[in-house]
């Protein structure tokens, strides 16, 4: 309670103080000289209007409309006409600061609404990814911008199928609500093509497809799409998305894919192959990562935070990774983030139960939800 009181008063004290400074000016210039300046007494409501409640204002108007009678006995211009007009000019331009500061109060609490339903619709189209699936471990984080920014439109899907697990991680260009009408429709498209096409060229065709149908011709959506396969090999199909990070016991590299055109810019993709060993882990991620500035506008170096994602719980590893980010810009993201970490578990051995001798039944563990990370 005292941390967002300390802030209320920070959000006021700057224009109100220098709203007090132009009506302290403009009674020194009058009070020094023989100039005629309660006229512009009623700039300094103005200029707390920019931030300040209609309530402050109105006070701060009322005020300076008080100084400005008042003002009639020191430079001796009380009652005159031009002390009488003086004074109606500061109350027109108190008038006209509550006005501004009701419109923009207004204005604040619609764009405020407008950015609760985007949010809220953009979180309800992240998935629930499972802590674990087919031998295979997963954890996700969302971080939502900074205030300033809008909402944006990365993406992130796991789909068991029966012969591979599917993952699709992806960042629609542009902003707001067509960012996350196209975000879904990619979702959507990714998980009907998952279970249908066998190839992982075609699971992209498909999805770029549904891109070229909906989106605006000056739109389109990178991705990068893994296949896990049982044997331990990973098949890679990116439409101009950044590579995934292999971490190993004492390595990390970049896979390199092969270059394809943004899902909603071509309908060809290419594929290639990797493998990865039981222990090793897999980070997807969106360009809100590796493209974080700090205030020298250093980019994030991904490189020396790979530590961070090792030997601990994959949902330990991307909090600490997520808090590494946040320190490097300043607690500030402009832009949205979607991080995924797969990680290659042991096999289980099987346990035979009662009429099932020697089968095991796969048991997907449902992990918490992706984690949205306010900035304030």
């Amino acid at each position: 309670m005292l941390t967002s009181a300390i802030l209320r008063i920070r959000r006021f004290t700057d224009p109100l103080t220098a709203g007090l400074l132009v009506l302290g000016a403009g009674i020194a210039v009058g009070a020094a000289t023989d100039l005629a300046t309660t006229g512009y007494f009623g700039l300094g409501v103005l200029v707390a209007a920019v931030t300040c409640s209609p309530v402050i204002t109105l006070c701060f108007g009322l005020f300076c409309e008080i100084i400005a009678v008042a003002s009639g006995l020191w430079d001796h211009r009380f009652g005159d006409g031009q002390h009488i007009a003086a004074c109606v000019l500061v109350g027109a331009q108190a008038a006209v600061a509550v006005y501004l500061s009701v419109h923009r109060r207004r204005r604040s609490s619609e764009l405020r609404q407008v950015r609760a339903v985007a949010e809220v619709a953009q979180r309800a189209l992240l998935p629930e990814v499972p802590a674990t699936l087919h031998g295979a471990g997963f954890a996700a984080r969302y971080l939502s911008a900074a205030k300033e920014a809008s909402v944006g439109g990365d993406l992130y899907e796991v789909v068991a199928t029966p012969h591979t697990i599917r993952i699709i991680i992806g960042d629609v260009r542009g902003k707001g609500l067509p960012a996350v009408r196209l975000a879904a429709v990619v979702l959507g498209a990714f998980r009907e093509a998952a279970v249908t096409w066998l190839e992982q060229e075609q699971v992209a065709a498909a999805c770029a497809r549904s891109v070229s149908r909906e989106a605006d011709p000056e739109d389109f959506v990178t991705a990068l799409m893994v296949d896990i396969h049982p044997d331990g090999r990973l098949s890679l199909c990116s439409a101009g998305h950044h590579p995934p990070l292999l971490v190993g016991t004492s390595t990390a590299t970049a896979l390199a894919c092969p270059s394809s055109p943004p899902l909603g810019l071509g309908d060809r993709f290419a594929t290639t192959t990797a493998g990865w060993e039981i222990g090793d882990r897999l980070l997807l991620f969106t360009d809100g990562l590796i493209e974080a500035r700090d205030g020298a506008r250093a980019f994030f170096p991904l490189e020396r935070h790979v530590e961070l994602l090792r030997e601990i719980s994959p949902e330990v590893a991307l909090d600490q990774l997520t808090r590494a980010l946040t320190g490097h810009v300043g607690g500030n993201l402009h832009d949205d983030l979607a991080l995924l970490l797969v990680e290659r578990l042991a096999p289980k051995p099987l346990s035979p139960s009662p009429g099932l001798a020697g089968a095991a039944v796969p048991v997907a563990e449902p992990a918490r939800r992706a984690t949205v990370l306010s900035t304030d």
